[in-house]
């Protein structure tokens, strides 16, 4: 079994559904608002509620959201729900949160939990640097950067993902062992980042390996037709 299979063994996955954020944290997304379709529309209003976790409020008793002790994942920044979609059903005994800002990815997974039966899976549409402070020291197994906005002015690179105060938060969820996972196909994105988290300090060194579970995204898709390769790392809590 490969370093990838050994890493998701009994883990849980959870989506992140939208809530107000706190005004004095710096962004890391651009905020865009798209309509959903009728058919869409009913089914995220009828299942929201049922499967989403609230951006904020009191510690998460992460055994009592999906009611098994498997280990959870998050997916920060879920697109439009490819991932999370396709993982969940082939992934049953882990747990995967999801979270975005933007509606649309959030209602496919939504669809996808409903049609395919998804206990494992959660969302949660909001912001994730509140979100994160809903976590208890060391309750994640892995998190999952992939395909973040890459903020490539100067000027707006304070609002990148992987900056060191979320690095940070981060290494504080995440458990001995945790797997910290970044896609990008950006060359200056995964370089500083590759310095950013090494700075941390509570990390191993940074390797660089595609999990085999990650699928190809219509924004990994755009990158490639316009010449930019993608860039999977991942890092290993200490």
């Amino acid at each position: 079994m490969n370093h990838t299979k050994l890493r998701l063994i009994g883990v849980t996955v959870c989506a992140v559904l939208r809530g107000d954020s706190e005004n004095r944290l710096v962004r890391t997304f651009r905020p865009r608002r798209r309509k959903l379709g009728p058919d869409l529309t009913k089914i995220y209003e009828r299942l929201k509620d049922e499967w989403s976790i609230a951006e904020h409020g009191s510690t998460l008793n992460l055994a009592e959201v999906f009611g098994n002790e498997n280990p959870v994942c998050l997916e920060i920044g879920c697109g439009r729900g490819d991932l999370a979609v396709s993982f969940g059903p082939a992934h049953r005994d882990i747990n995967l949160v999801a979270i975005d800002i933007h509606t649309r990815g959030i209602a496919n997974i939504l669809q996808g939990i409903e049609s395919q039966s998804l206990t494992n899976t959660r969302v949660v549409e909001g912001d994730v640097l509140v979100l994160l402070k809903r976590f208890a020291d060391a309750s994640l197994s892995e998190v999952w950067v992939f395909f973040p906005d890459p903020w490539p002015k100067p000027r707006e690179q304070r609002r990148r993902l992987l900056r060191p105060d979320v690095v940070r938060e981060i290494s504080r969820v995440l458990k001995v062992g945790g797997v910290l996972r970044l896609a990008t196909d950006i060359e200056d994105y995964w370089r500083k980042s590759v310095a950013v988290v090494a700075a941390n300090e509570s990390f191993e060194e940074a390797e660089f390996s595609r999990p085999e579970w990650r699928v190809e995204t219509v924004f990994e898709r755009r990158g490639i037709n316009e010449g930019r390769q993608p860039i999977d790392i991942y890092w290993t809590r200490l």
